[in-house]
């Protein structure tokens, strides 16, 4: 076998966390030229389904949806319950003069 190097250290080079590789962004580039070209055909799909069975539309309707409306995602509290820790707003600037007008 090789020598292997005792110089690089994980997460020392290479791309940034959540780069996408070549391969990666032009499979991505592929795929939406592809389905570029399908929308018309979905749309048409959709509205025979429309006609046919409307729960059904609205069926496929939503599953399509994640695909083109994020999921909100909570940012502010990762997860834990808001009340967990107080919130403290200082006006004072962190001094005992009261600033009020």
């Amino acid at each position: 076998m090789g020598k292997t190097s005792t110089s690089w250290k994980k997460g020392e080079g290479g791309r940034p966390k959540g780069a996408e590789g070549k391969v990666t962004a032009d499979a991505k580039a592929l795929f939406i030229e592809i389905m570029e070209g399908q929308v018309p055909k979905v749309q048409e799909a959709l509205n025979e389904v429309y006609k046919e069975d409307k729960a059904a539309f609205l069926k496929y309707l939503a599953a399509l949806m994640p695909y083109f409306i994020p999921k909100k995602t909570d940012v502010t509290s990762n997860g834990k319950e808001l009340n967990e820790k107080p919130i403290i707003i200082d006006w004072n600037g962190g001094s005992d003069k009261d600033n009020t007008v």
